[in-house]
């Protein structure tokens, strides 16, 4: 028996578990995942996902990660493989996709109202981003909601952005300039910080990003990111990707800078993701007014 639930604190994803106790006469078990690849509105192949088991207390997970919001209504067929005295079994397939989750916490009547604010929210997402990148747009996830699921939305209009965007002049003749900030909105939220290799004429792969914020709980969080890709290489741009924040946490403001060990080569550069509609228009601005709708209900939500 293969049960499910969705993981919406960080990123879009899904985990498969199985009893543990289930599986105590078998070995080399793992599942393997099967989800349909699409081209607009046509069905182009399938894409197959083998997934080794994390053991976590009574059950064994197996996480399918990588989707992005337009896949919420993509249905993925689910099997475990396992051998027993030198003999293979599978399991009985497993059909789950985003969108029933959604639709099965927006059923159960004894569920809190944030938990269906948030997945009503969470539908509309992925809806706006279908139509967006015209994926699946006969099949739009938000399609079956009646008008008790759609009495939870957020009103999208009443939305409000941010405008945190700016550099501080908080280091005297830097050695790397800031060049722009790119939004990737895809299963996280990723932010490109790119910069300028300035005057640097080190190892690029030895710089570092210090990313600091406030993050659900009201702490101070740091993270540093190493490895810059290569951006650019005629204007000898670079850029750090960060997707730490979760979804309830898109409102923070992030602060970064480029360092060299630990000397910082940059100015900091504060941002906040929710600036980026800003002087958006049409089905964008229709995209990031879902988006930071779900943001705020995941605030609410996991706020308890």
């Amino acid at each position: 028996t293969i049960g499910h639930t969705l993981n919406l604190a960080s990123d879009i994803s899904i985990n498969f578990a199985v009893r543990a106790d289930l599986l105590k006469d078998y070995v080399n078990h793992y599942m393997v995942i099967e989800s349909p690849v699409y081209s607009g509105n046509t069905l182009t192949g399938t894409r197959l996902v083998t997934i080794a088991p994390v053991l976590n207390g009574s059950f064994y997970y197996y996480t399918l990660t990588g989707l992005t919001a337009v896949n919420m209504g993509d249905e993925v067929r689910a099997q475990l493989h396992m051998e027993k005295d030198g003999r293979a079994y599978l399991s009985n397939v497993d059909l789950y996709s985003v969108a029933r989750y959604a639709y099965s916490q927006l059923n159960k009547a004894e569920n809190t109202d944030s938990l269906k604010a948030l997945c009503a929210d969470l539908l509309r997402y992925g809806t706006e981003t279908q139509i967006y990148k015209n994926y699946r747009t006969d099949a739009l996830v938000d399609g079956n909601m009646t008008d008790a699921h759609r009495a939870y939305l957020s009103d999208m209009e009443a939305v409000p952005f941010g405008n945190t965007n700016e550099t501080v002049s908080d280091l005297a003749d830097p050695v790397i300039t800031w060049a722009g900030k790119a939004l990737n909105l895809e299963s996280k939220v990723s932010v490109k910080y790119i910069f300028n290799l300035g005057s640097y004429s080190g190892n690029v792969e030895e710089l570092s990003l210090r990313v600091h914020y406030v993050n659900r709980k009201g702490e101070d969080a740091e993270m540093i990111l190493t490895s810059p890709e290569l951006y650019n290489a005629n204007q000898k741009r670079y850029a750090f990707s960060f997707d730490g924040l979760l979804a309830a946490e898109l409102r923070s403001v992030v602060e970064v800078a480029v360092y060299h060990g630990d000397t910082r080569l940059s100015q900091t550069l504060r941002y906040s993701p929710d600036t980026y509609p800003n002087n958006k228009e049409g089905q964008l601005l229709t995209l990031c007014k879902a988006l930071f709708a779900y943001s705020d209900t995941a605030k609410a939500y996991f706020a308890g």
